[in-house]
């Protein structure tokens, strides 16, 4: 698997702390789960910021991944991703009174309904857009959803709004309580006579969605049209009673950061605040820049486990804000180990429970929470870098829905934001050497430059880079042994010729070229092709060159797709 953050991880570059989102896992777990609920279809839970995982890009992974469709919480989240390109249906479900509902009838945006005040805002919001409307029934959970004694008003008014050209009606639905199996089943028997009563007064559901991942595994019955999977396709269990790895589900993020510093102390010395932890004897003491403010639950203190260089070590005293400090003894530690707080967890069922790399359904025992907490609370200040193996991306094509219109590569990453884009960047450094030649192909404000600075830094070359716009090209040397950088902005230049008139040290260097599709290929023999894309196409022709928008304060904030093409010298 291509770690696309800390590729050559030299000093100073790799970020403080990190959230890797495995998507193949994401991927493998949303086919397992698809398979599972069949002839039933895949609605993909995406509220909350995907869990904590990065909403946009794991959105496109679920459909790439045979998803039909996506869930989330509110409106606001629903345009998200459709700026993001999504042209899937999206189910959002809470509304507030100011909620804007003529925004989700414009972009399409199918709308859980709870009350008749909300289909008189929809109908006073939409003009001419009819949205998709899905009506809830309360069936035990006592949230939002019609009581029975509201229910026929409400399919009364939705009926009468539909036939007025204000809203489709399309679903009714609801949700389990998960309190035990017979309160499931006494609510699935609720939902059904809501649907019935429903039906005698006329109205006709083209879908009907109950099952979560609970009720989506293990309640066959329930899962009807389709299931809202959430929890379970991020690799964490619903149950307390059957673990992800036996459910053959597959951890998505791990989050890490490096041992920061080492100190030695003698016996009877406190640690972090209020003491409640002391030495009982010389040991040395390593701190981990990770806190509550990143997610890592102060309720687990005196409990948590992380792991480092091949074992378990308990969290020593409180967990602050911003850091906690681990009991290491007399092992051999040294500053910028990496410390894995969660992760992937034993690899077979065979392996004793507590060992191997702690999950996020571990650090949910730790706190005396639920998995869905620990990694949906993971804070906005750890990158999440994305990374996908090209096996798993080549099966993933092979086996995708193309419900979006698009197909998984085994050379292809979703880049959240300009961010990962630069992380990206500086992974990338550990596949080139010298003689290797990267073209970058992409709009204005792709994201270029942003992405070369980061493989720079990878490189451990001298100097920021900064788009050559005016000198053509400018050559970083590396402040080691490595080979240097020369990085090349093609925009300005008429041909081929005038690019090799450059006289470029191509064999004894790294070269990146900007704006370099259908001049290098007439230089040099192989070379690499990363083309950079918004999302779906979405795209626009931006006139002009040179600098990407983030050279000039415009960083780009919508998810990128970047795809790597192995190209040949052309003939002639």
């Amino acid at each position: 698997m291509d770690d696309l953050s800390l590729g050559s991880a030299r000093l100073g570059a790799a970020p403080e702390r990190v959230a890797r989102i495995n998507v193949d896992a994401f991927r493998h777990n949303v086919r397992l789960l698809n398979q599972l609920a069949a002839p039933a279809e895949t609605m993909l839970a995406v509220k909350a910021d995907a869990y904590g995982h990065g909403m946009v890009p794991l959105a496109f992974a679920a459909l790439e991944a045979g998803a039909t469709s996506l869930a989330v919480l509110d409106i606001p989240a629903a345009l998200v991703l459709r700026a993001a390109g999504i042209t899937a249906p999206i189910f959002a479900w809470m509304h507030a009174p100011d909620a804007d509902f003529g925004a989700a009838a414009a972009a399409d945006i199918d709308l859980g309904l709870s009350a008749v005040w909300q289909l008189e805002a929809i109908a006073a919001a939409a003009q001419a857009n009819a949205p998709r409307v899905h009506l809830k029934i309360d069936t035990g959970l006592h949230r939002n959803g019609a009581s029975v004694e509201q229910w026929p008003g409400l399919v009364q008014a939705a009926m009468a709004a539909d036939a007025a050209g204000v809203v489709r009606l399309h679903a009714a639905w609801s949700h389990l309580a998960d309190a035990s199996p017979a309160d499931d089943e006494e609510a699935y028997a609720h939902f059904r006579q809501a649907v019935d009563v429903a039906e005698g007064l006329g109205a006709r559901f083209e879908a009907l969605h109950l099952a979560a991942s609970s009720a989506g595994i293990r309640m066959p019955g329930a899962r009807l049209s389709f299931v809202r999977f959430g929890i379970a396709a991020y690799g964490i269990s619903p149950f307390d009673d059957e673990t992800a790895l036996e459910l053959g589900l597959r951890p998505v993020m791990t989050l890490a950061a490096p041992v920061a510093s080492l100190k030695r102390v003698g016996a009877g010395h406190g640690v972090s605040y209020g003491f409640d932890y002391r030495t009982t004897r010389p040991t040395t003491l390593a701190l981990v820049p990770l806190g509550y403010a990143d997610g890592v639950p102060r309720a687990a203190n005196g409990r948590g486990q992380v792991w480092l260089k091949g074992r378990r070590y308990p969290i020593a005293g409180r967990i602050a804000m911003d850091q906690f400090v681990i009991d290491v003894g007399d092992d051999v530690v040294a500053v910028g180990d990496e410390v894995i707080v969660f992760g992937e967890g034993r690899t077979a069922v065979e392996q004793e429970p507590g060992t191997g790399v702690p999950t996020a359904e571990d650090w949910a025992g730790f706190a005396h929470t639920i998995g869905d907490e620990i990694v949906a609370r993971v804070g906005p200040r750890v990158p999440r870098v994305y990374l996908t193996d090209d096996a798993d991306a080549g099966e993933d094509a092979a086996e995708a829905s193309a419900t979006d219109g698009s197909a998984a590569d085994p050379d292809r990453w979703v880049i959240a934001d300009p961010e990962a884009m630069h992380d990206f960047g500086f992974g990338f450094a550990s596949r080139l050497g010298a003689g290797d030649v990267l073209v970058l192909t992409g709009e204005l404000g792709a994201g270029k430059t942003t992405f070369t600075r980061g493989l720079g830094e990878g490189l451990g070359v001298r100097g920021s880079v900064t788009s050559p716009t005016f000198v053509l090209a400018r050559t970083h040397p590396n402040l080691t042994t490595g080979v240097p950088l020369v990085h090349v902005d093609a925009y300005r230049l008429g041909n081929a010729a005038e690019l090799d008139d450059l006289d470029i040290d191509f064999g004894g260097s790294i070269v990146v070229v900007e704006w370099g599709s259908g001049l290098i290929d007439r230089i040099v023999g192989d070379y690499l092709e990363l083309v950079i894309e918004r999302p779906m196409g979405r795209a626009g022709s931006t006139d002009g060159g040179g600098a990407d928008a983030d050279e000039t304060g415009e960083a780009p904030v919508e998810p990128r797709v970047v795809t790597l093409h192995r190209r040949r010298r052309a003939d002639g």
